[in-house]
């Protein structure tokens, strides 16, 4: 029984060893240098001279996206993290007040510098408008496409300005005008 407990140990190893690839030598071209020893005064131990200098740079950005999206469109600018267009309200694109489904229709019909495709901000989108230099009439109640989950007649209106520190409510979407300000994923 023994022998055949070391055979499949063996197998089992064997195959790790095809898997992983830690039985890879280097190649005859380019063969392996040695490393300056811990304790050798012409080396530091810290450093290998032989190291690509950009590894870790590139290791450590592997998968932070560094491209920015292309320019904001006129009329808009660029909020980060996530990136997102947001109308700046100034002429010759000022945000009206509206009801929330005419503000819904207003936004996927706008056309700014060439883009399509707006629509309302969520309720978190228009918390981010506050203090943002470039954006006017932050002040005041926005509309946004956040249903109120309790009520589906129902949507978020958010003063991002608000100094009371309660800048959200919800309205039935047909009751009051309030401002329209459209965004966009670039």
């Amino acid at each position: 029984m023994r022998p055949l407990l070391v055979r499949v140990f063996s197998v089992s190893v064997m195959s790790l060893v095809v898997v992983c690839g830690c039985d890879k030598q280097p190649a005859a071209d380019s063969e392996a240098k040695p490393k300056p020893a811990a304790d050798d005064p012409k080396g530091d131990p810290k450093v290998d001279p032989d190291a690509d200098p950009g590894a870790d740079d590139k290791e450590a950005n592997f998968a932070t996206p560094t491209a920015e999206p292309p320019r904001a469109p006129e009329g808009t600018i660029s909020l980060r993290d996530p990136w997102l267009y947001v109308q700046t309200c100034v002429e010759p694109n000022p945000c009206p007040e509206l009801l929330q489904p005419a503000g819904d229709a207003h936004c996927r019909e706008l056309q700014l510098g060439g883009h399509v495709n707006w629509r309302l901000p969520s309720k978190d989108e228009v918390l981010r408008f506050k203090g943002v230099e470039g954006l006017e009439t932050t002040a005041g109640y926005h509309w946004t496409r956040t249903p109120y989950e309790d009520d589906m007649a129902q949507a978020w209106i958010v003063d991002p300005e608000d100094p009371e520190g309660a800048p959200a409510t919800t309205i039935p979407r047909d009751r009051k005008p309030f401002r329209i300000r459209c965004v966009k994923e670039p």
